[in-house]
């Protein structure tokens, strides 16, 4: 049991969309140690505001596991997989997990750019109408212009995208 106490690294997950909140939830019911970051902000509605929690990451969750029991996350809906990074299992280190509690302790807005996409880049799509697609970025606006392959016909389409519904593929 000691061993595998010292066996434990922070992996992250990646959720489905809106999920991070619920796949938290359930992990903790089957006593898997997690970190859903959330940050209250004010948010306003056509007749009241409210505070409410919102992910700081929008689809990554954090969890404490030893290798040997990494397959048990995958009971959980929601979950899509492990986060990996040039083909390695990506492990984030105590201390930058403490630094993610800090900013979300924090009373002020908080704004996570996640990853920096550049001309080039490859990408999912992660929510909108084009979920499920790649892409690849072909300006570097806040909205981005995404370059959708149809390689049967040799063309492509082009559409707007919010920054926020894609993701960098790391090969």
């Amino acid at each position: 049991m000691t061993l595998d106490l010292h066996n434990k690294k922070w992996h992250v997950l990646v959720t489905h969309p809106r999920a991070a909140k619920k796949v938290g939830m359930r992990l903790s019911e089957v006593e898997i140690e997690n970190f859903v970051p959330l940050q209250k902000q004010l948010r306003q509605w056509h007749d009241r505001k409210k505070w409410v929690d919102v992910p700081l990451f929008s689809y990554y969750i954090f969890v404490y596991i030893s290798t040997k029991k990494r397959h048990e996350v995958f009971q959980i809906m929601g979950i899509t997989k492990f986060l990996s990074i040039d083909g390695k299992l990506s492990t984030i280190p105590t201390e930058e997990i403490e630094r993610i509690k800090r900013l979300c302790s924090y009373a002020g807005k908080v704004k996570v750019e996640q990853g920096i996409l550049n001309i080039g880049d490859e990408v999912d799509i992660m929510e909108g109408h084009f979920i499920g697609l790649r892409g690849q970025v072909i300006n570097s606006n806040d909205n981005k212009k995404i370059r959708i392959s149809i390689p049967s016909l040799n063309c492509s389409a082009t559409v707007l995208l919010d920054k926020n519904n894609v993701q960098k593929i790391f090969v």
